[in-house]
């Protein structure tokens, strides 16, 4: 049971990248988690019809403890994160680890897909959030703990 973990910055909120997220979410789940920081805006009603809509559960992210709790106590629905740099930035670099963790783990041993879009100029995150994806190995590679790997985004 394997998922998908990609990590990735852009310099504003990406409705593309969202609304590709949307599509391929929605084909093989009833509903997905949008998590947002301060600093993110977007206007659904123009984006989606109203049955996606109703399909989307969307939080506000106040704190980082918040968001930690929220990956280790919900559902395994996908998930899109959406963080302006400031704000990570503020967060105890123990916290980011500790949520870089927790979706490694929800990915790869739940099969949670999992969007993490870091919004803004680079920052302190880049330690632990950098442009990853957690993707399955591939078959001609061998040995190694786990059957996936983990590759850094140029």
């Amino acid at each position: 049971m394997h998922g998908t973990l990609r990590i990735f910055r852009t310099s504003t909120f990406s409705h593309e990248w969202f609304s590709e997220f949307v599509k391929m979410s929605l084909q093989e789940h009833n509903e997905l988690h949008l998590l947002i920081t301060d600093g993110i805006m977007m206007d659904f009603r123009s984006l989606f019809p109203e049955a996606i809509l109703q399909r989307i559960k969307v939080q506000r992210i106040l704190t980082s403890y918040q968001l930690q709790k929220i990956l280790m106590d919900s559902d395994d629905s996908p998930y899109y994160i959406s963080a302006t740099t400031p704000v990570v930035d503020t967060w105890p670099s123990a916290v980011v680890e500790s949520i870089y963790d927790i979706m490694k783990i929800k990915t790869h041993y739940r099969g949670g897909i999992i969007f993490l879009n870091i919004v803004g100029q680079e920052g302190v995150f880049e330690k632990y959030l950098g442009n990853r994806v957690l993707a399955r190995e591939h078959s001609h590679r061998k040995g190694g703990l786990y059957s996936w790997e983990e590759q850094f985004q140029q």
